[in-house]
């Protein structure tokens, strides 16, 4: 079974960045003990005003 999730890995701000960095990371530390492969597909941002910096992960079970 495959399956995409997105995350929040960052932003423009050093200080948010630190933040969302780290609230990533602790999540890919839960998925890969619980799946057998999470990789990153792509990194993006929506278009606009947003400094967020998104991330797609393919998880395969």
């Amino acid at each position: 079974m495959k399956k995409i999730i997105t995350l929040e890995i960052g932003n423009s701000s050093w200080w948010k960045n630190k933040k969302y960095r780290k609230e990533a990371s602790l999540e890919l530390k839960k998925l890969r003990k619980k799946y057998k492969s999470v990789k990153l597909i792509k990194k993006h941002r929506l278009e606009g005003s947003n400094t967020i910096l998104y991330g797609d992960y393919i998880i395969i079970d």
